[in-house]
């Protein structure tokens, strides 16, 4: 386990310098090749007429994303939204791929980082699109260009077994104790959006850095795919502390777990799970009305609904940096 986690962590450098460089299952049937991009629209996607399948790539919960896609289409008789949901790298390098080959089938992308959306804008797979949502949402978290739009803000922090832990942590370097080694989990960067984004913010904010995560790969820390699997083992007391997304932990929490979740005093990561229009959509009317769903009252109720409502988190960053 020693190893993995060490070629992980080796890894993790290439990852980073990649996303400050960028910032700096259902399948779609047919061929999409890519179209020239659009000029920004005001139009309410609902004049256009909504109708056809929409193809929507996420790493959102199942839960969460079947659930809108549900009311998207009842909503939208005559639409049919659809989704593949894997790990933000994952869903890249299915996109990626596809570009490759002129068959990209998403008509919409939603995943876990802005600095991921900034090099999907850079390659030119996104369109703009403005949104009549936009006088009802923060401005930090959309694209000055309106290439995409943050959805729900997150923040990781650190979630503990309250069977196991009788003092609760207040920093992220309580995971470095030795109560914490061989007895702690994260999720793997290379999989999860969230944890990517938490790496590239802990790694350059003052007093923490890549030491952190060295110290972390010296305490033992286990590396699982997603913040599932962190959440699932730190409320199985297979591990007392994890490094988790706040709405996954408080989530476990309400529904009875023996979990807490808290947010380190030295600040946290955070982002807003953006939206996106790709440039290959052929059914740009129903993909304009998918992000105004999302960014609507209703879907956004849902979200709060669902995930549970969080306390204010201080974090260094909005999702996209000024």
């Amino acid at each position: 386990m020693k190893q993995h986690i060490f070629r992980v962590c080796t890894r993790l450098g290439a990852l980073a310098l990649t996303l400050a460089l960028s910032a700096g299952l259902l399948t779609a049937c047919g061929s999409q090749k890519e179209q020239p991009q659009a000029e920004i629209s005001g139009e309410p996607a609902q004049e256009a007429g909504v109708s056809g399948k929409l193809m929507i790539y996420t790493s959102a919960e199942d839960a969460f994303i079947s659930e809108v896609c549900a009311r998207f289409n009842e909503k939208y008789p005559d639409a049919q939204a659809e989704y593949y949901r894997s790990g933000t790298e994952e869903v890249v390098s299915k996109i990626m791929a596809e570009k490759m080959t002129n068959s990209v089938q998403a008509d919409l992308i939603m995943v876990s980082d802005a600095a991921t959306f900034e090099n999907l804008k850079a390659s030119e797979l996104l369109q703009p699109y403005d949104s009549p949502e936009l006088a009802n949402i923060y401005s930090e978290f959309v694209d000055p260009e309106h290439y995409y739009y943050g959805t729900f803000p997150a923040a990781m922090g650190v979630m503990y077994n309250t069977d196991l832990v009788s003092e609760a942590p207040d920093s992220w370097f309580d995971l470095l104790e030795p109560a914490a080694k061989g007895n702690a989990i994260m999720p793997n960067p290379l999989y999860s959006g969230t944890a990517a984004n938490a790496l590239l913010e802990l790694t350059r904010a003052e007093g923490i850095g890549w030491e952190f995560y060295q110290g972390l790969l010296d305490n033992e820390i286990m590396v699982v795919n997603g913040n599932g699997g962190v959440v699932n083992s730190v409320a199985a007391g297979e591990n007392a502390y994890g490094i988790v997304c706040d709405s996954n932990a408080l989530a476990s929490a309400a529904s009875g777990s023996p979990v807490a979740f808290v947010y380190p005093k030295e600040g946290v990561p955070a982002t807003a799970d953006p939206i996106g229009i790709t440039s290959a959509t052929k059914n740009l009317p129903a993909a304009q009305a998918f992000v105004d769903f999302m960014l609507s009252e209703e879907v956004q109720t849902l979200g709060r609904e669902l995930i549970g409502k969080a306390p204010s988190a201080r974090a260094w960053r909005f999702p996209r940096a000024a």
